[in-house]
């Protein structure tokens, strides 16, 4: 192995450093009205996008993806975003004032079934929408990309759990996209919650960065402040505790399982921990259904999933993983849901017989008091709940955002006219009139992803999500760039103690906090802390901000009086398309880093140790190169993913089929499937491939599934060494 010319570990760490940030495109140079950090997002994105034809940029809150995004828009010939509903006159408004035309599709016509028509890009804002590969709206997107590059856009592409990322990884990848950078499989990665080897793997295609990470953003984005967590009651706890004794006694007989009897319990003391208000919306929501189900029992029926979402509507457009609902009635006798609804009859009554006595109102109101009409968001989970606060605030000053629809004090106006009524400075609209100015926006999540409101310097928390997703959402509201407020403050409203005893959201929410921080989020928040930064991302930042890339005469190399320890720097190349690696060893064994902490540490020791003029190790070289041959091996060797194995199987068996009935030309077409999906293909190409098979598909149709996809790349992968620094072995330890 060719190690190069020798230079001192000075010279050394920058290049290695640089490795660490994966491919970026210094040459371009992207449009003047970006800011500097986002010149350096935008410039790795690019690289990404032409190397990968897939990118997921995942800076926190606040911080410009969507100029990001535009930057790089204006480099394709065709460009679709797609964005929430809520979202759209927002990316029209920005996308002109920058001068960028853009084809804009929702969220919401992917889940009614509505394809993607072919562009160059597409660009998915709010990303994390689309995790869940049982939905609607991810198996249109799988299906539309094509030969399309696919940019997603989120601050949070971790909700739940460790598959939210790979998901969506995989709307675009095949399973085994970074064999050759050590992650075999991506599905494989994800069982094993292999956490370390998949954030190294995917760093290429991953841009995460939190304010602290990004020289230069010092004063640029307001402090936070966190004011005290308190847990004030909905009504007196004489009440709370009659309303808790009567929900125990409730049996949920329509739904099927016990499961989801526990869900519909959570459901119900989240809206109890909302406001009264809530909770009786939700009650009667619960009396309509069993009302239908009592009658369709009657007529020896089920209630269907339809008609029961109809009824619940959007009470259960929450993050409670409420899809696993079937809300089907199943066969039950007419005794126990009429016994039922005598149970919820009950609620009603114990709710009516309230004097409207709010202690946590109250609080609220304590607190826009002392705020002196200074702007507010205050979020809540119930539209019900917001327009109750709205009544006892008198609508002073006040709007109220929710389920699409826009209120003041005069009545129903769109959404977009209260928001710049609320923040005419973020929307870019002219000052209101001093009549109509608004203080106070109360809105519901319907408002917490993407918009920007920051003429307001306060977020409470008057309801807990179910993520903290959502929490990060919300502050991002105000704290974000273009703001002219020097500090942030954020209040916190939870459940009181006897509600979260058995609705244990803030534990939920802590568990989703340490998954997220093992994973690819920037910047995350639990309860009665707004912003927690993910060290781990932040480490490779750091990594990164000493680096160069200048054009020296590689490869170089330096040896050093350590204990066995290896930095190297190596160049991963397919025809013209390369990605650059930090690889790092430790020990005599050479055992593999893949922690950036670890890695900083260790890249830090050797680059300050004295030289040696001893040659590279070769206990080391021989493992590095052991590692390398190993990765082009299972790069070659292609994907091992269940759907890819199942698909092989089903053509290998329709080619001897074929090949009985000497069907030269399907033989020939079949042999070419299973070539490209050795090749490997995204998720969507298999779920199409599958059903063409499935069906017994002409061959006209498998020729067009051939032709859909991306060209694939002719030359083997191989790699070249950059740069390397090596300990000789000197000492007792190990670094």
């Amino acid at each position: 192995m060719d190690f190069g010319r020798i230079a001192s570990a000075k010279d050394v760490e920058p290049v290695l450093r640089a490795a660490a940030l994966g491919p970026k495109d210094d040459l371009w140079h992207p449009p003047a009205w970006l800011q500097p950090h986002q010149v350096d997002a935008a410039r790795r994105i690019r690289c990404s996008l032409q190397r990968f034809r897939f990118a997921l940029l995942a800076d926190a809150v606040g911080l410009g993806k969507t100029y990001v995004g535009l930057s790089v828009a204006s480099t394709y010939a065709s460009v679709v975003v797609v964005v929430p509903a809520a979202l759209k006159s927002q990316w029209k408004r920005v996308g002109s004032s920058v001068g960028i035309e853009i084809a804009i599709q929702t969220h919401e016509s992917l889940s009614r079934g509505t394809r993607i028509m072919p562009h160059d890009l597409i660009v998915v804002d709010e990303a994390h929408r689309l995790r869940n590969p049982n939905t609607r709206r991810y198996d249109v997107l799988a299906r539309s990309i094509g030969r399309s590059h696919l940019l997603l856009l989120t601050a949070t592409p971790v909700v739940n759990k460790v598959d939210d990322p790979v998901n969506m990884l995989r709307l675009a990848l095949p399973d085994h996209a970074f064999a050759f950078l050590g992650l075999t499989s991506l599905e494989g990665a994800v069982s094993e919650r292999d956490y370390a080897s998949i954030v190294h793997a995917t760093a290429p295609v991953i841009v995460a960065r939190s304010p602290s990470s990004i020289t230069g953003l010092t004063g640029k984005l307001p402090k936070l402040r966190d004011e005290s967590v308190i847990r004030p009651p909905t009504a007196a706890a004489r009440r709370i505790a009659k309303l808790l004794n009567a929900m125990d006694k409730l049996q949920f007989p329509s739904v099927v399982s016990s499961h989801e009897s526990a869900l519909l319990t959570l459901h119900l003391l989240y809206r109890l921990s909302s406001s009264m208000d809530a909770f009786h919306e939700t009650i009667r929501r619960h009396l309509a259904y069993i009302d239908r189900a009592i009658s369709a029992a009657q007529h020896g029926e089920c209630l269907s999933r339809v008609a029961a979402r109809r009824i619940f509507s959007s009470e259960y457009d929450l993050q409670l993983e409420l899809d696993d609902l079937s809300l089907v009635a199943k066969e039950v006798d007419v005794a126990r849901l009429k016994a039922e609804r005598d149970r919820l009859d009950g609620l009603v009554k114990i709710v009516a017989r309230s004097n409207g006595y709010d202690p946590k109102a109250a609080a609220l109101a304590r607190i826009l008091a002392q705020r002196c009409d200074r702007k507010t968001i205050v979020f809540t989970s119930a539209v019900a709940t917001a327009h109750r606060l709205a009544r006892l605030l008198r609508w002073h000053q006040l709007a109220v955002v929710g389920a699409g629809k826009a209120w003041i004090a005069s009545g129903r106006l769109p959404v977009e006219e209260a928001l710049s009524l609320f923040a005419p400075m973020a929307r870019g609209t002219s000052e209101p009139p001093p009549t109509a100015v608004v203080h106070t926006l109360i809105a519901t999540d319907f408002a917490s992803e993407g918009l920007d409101l920051q003429d307001a310097d306060a977020v409470v928390h008057y309801d807990l999500p179910w993520t903290p997703l959502k929490l990060e959402q919300r502050i991002g509201r105000i704290a974000r760039l273009g703001s002219r407020h020097d500090t942030a403050q954020v209040w916190w409203f939870a459940p009181p103690i006897a509600i979260e005893r058995r609705l244990q959201l803030e534990s939920r929410i802590a568990r989703k906090v340490r998954c997220q921080l093992n994973l690819s989020v920037a910047a995350t928040s639990r309860v009665g802390k707004a912003q927690i930064v993910n060290q781990l991302l932040d480490e490779r930042e750091i990594l990164g901000q000493l680096s160069h890339t200048a054009r020296l005469a590689y490869p170089l190399h330096a040896v050093v009086r350590k204990p066995y320890a290896a930095a190297i720097a190596l160049r991963w190349k397919q025809q013209d398309v390369a990605v650059p690696e930090l690889l790092v060893l430790r020990g005599e064994s050479g055992e593999l880093v893949n922690d950036y902490t670890e890695v900083n540490r260790v890249l830090q020791s050797l680059s300050s140790a004295a030289p040696s003029s001893q040659p590279p190790p070769a206990m080391l070289v021989n493992t590095f190169l052991k590692i390398a041959r190993q990765r082009l091996a299972a790069a070659d060797r292609g994907p091992v993913n269940q759907a890819t194995r199942r698909l092989a199987r089903r053509l290998v068996k329709l080619a001897y089929i074929a090949g009985k009935k000497r069907d030269v030309e399907l033989v020939g077409l079949l042999d070419a499937v299973l070539e490209r999906l050795r090749q490997g293909v995204a998720i969507g190409a298999e779920r199409s491939l599958e059903e063409l098979l499935s069906c017994r598909a002409p061959s006209r149709s498998i020729q067009d599934w051939l032709e859909e996809q991306p060209l694939v790349v002719g030359d083997r992968l191989g790699f070249d060494l950059v740069a390397a620094i090596c300990g000789d072995g000197s000492g007792a330890k190990t670094d």
